[in-house]
């Protein structure tokens, strides 16, 4: 059962939780507000949880994913409109700039209930 991985707690790093902004499972996000945020996906073929999957930026500032998105596809997760994450399905780095505050979602676009997690992005 993965319900671990599901949980979006972060096992390191100081969190920023906001009870109101539940998307894919995150309700605790590492705080990367001093620099923005590289979040890391498999490099194989084998399915394994972005680390870390629930991160906390400021307006303004990018996520970098570095992923094999042959592999594992980034989807933005269609709950959210307009979501600055675009698909992805080549290469193995992304960065996306966050203009608005949200609570973005994003998945693989293979393994959407293993690999999951969201951006919570704050003025």
């Amino acid at each position: 059962m993965f319900v671990a991985l599901l949980t979006g707690s972060c096992s390191s790093g100081s969190t920023n939780t906001d009870a109101g902004a539940t998307v894919n499972g995150c309700t605790a996000f590492e705080d990367d507000t001093a620099a923005g945020a590289t979040v890391t996906g498999p490099s194989g073929a084998s399915a394994a949880q972005y680390t870390p999957n629930c991160v906390h930026i400021k307006v303004g500032q990018s996520v970098t994913w570095s992923s094999n998105f042959t592999s594992h596809p980034l989807v933005p997760f269609n709950g959210d409109t307009p979501n600055p994450i675009t698909s992805t399905a080549t290469g193995t780095t992304a960065s996306v700039t966050f203009p608005a505050a949200g609570t973005f979602g994003f998945h693989c676009g293979i393994h959407t209930t293993l690999m999951q997690g969201a951006v919570q992005v704050t003025p």
